[in-house]
């Protein structure tokens, strides 16, 4: 082959690769768009009593990954079985060293009158919440139910005290306080879900 031909040969071929990377590059943009979280809606501020002292804000908090839980620890079934799930994908995120880092869990009880500082306390420690990345929140009955009407739960008081509500009450906030995603509790919350898409906002920051 002579010379020139070589260098058109070369050249042709330098294209052709350069091309395939372009091509891959757009593949590659485009898949990840496609498996960003949608934005839901701006989440709502709330400004409640940590069981361990002081004050907590949502947007005090931004920067961070957020799971929100609505609960209350007298709850015989969906509340604690929830709980129990996100105890596991903290175990999880603890292994990437995201929780308490990147990463943190609010849990809000809507019963002030049963839910005192000591029961949530107690609540925690047998549900195996690390409050050095998890934080129990309460408030008065009318600021809690302020905060999950802004939230779209649905709460109603029975005459015995307990509470009736919804099942989707578990929200994913981003960084930057964004709702990207909403979960049913209990036995319909799939923890390798809820895991994959926190490793995904996390992952945006």
């Amino acid at each position: 082959m002579d010379p020139a031909r070589k260098r058109r040969v070369g050249v042709f071929s330098t294209l052709i690769l350069v091309l395939l990377a372009l091509a891959g590059g757009s593949w590659w943009y485009w898949h990840s768009e496609q498996q960003k979280l949608p934005t839901v809606m701006p989440a709502p501020d709330f400004t409640l009593q940590n069981i361990d002292g002081g004050q907590t804000s949502l947007y005090g908090e931004r920067g961070k990954v957020r799971l929100v839980e609505f609960f209350f620890a007298n709850c015989p079934d969906i509340c604690p079985l929830t709980t129990s799930n996100m105890a596991n994908v903290q175990d999880q995120l603890k292994q990437k060293d995201l929780f308490g880092k990147q990463v943190e869990f609010l849990s809000i009880s809507f019963d002030p009158e049963r839910d005192t500082d000591q029961v949530l306390r107690e609540y925690a420690d047998r549900m195996r919440m690390d409050r050095s990345g998890w934080k129990v929140l309460r408030g008065t009955e009318a600021q809690t139910s302020q905060v999950a009407d802004a939230y779209g739960v649905y709460l109603e008081k029975q005459a015995d005290g307990s509470w009736v509500h919804s099942t989707r009450s578990l929200y994913l906030v981003d960084a930057d306080n964004q709702i990207r995603k909403v979960y049913n509790m209990g036995d319909e919350m799939s923890t390798d879900e809820v895991y994959r898409d926190i490793l995904k906002l996390a992952r945006e920051k």
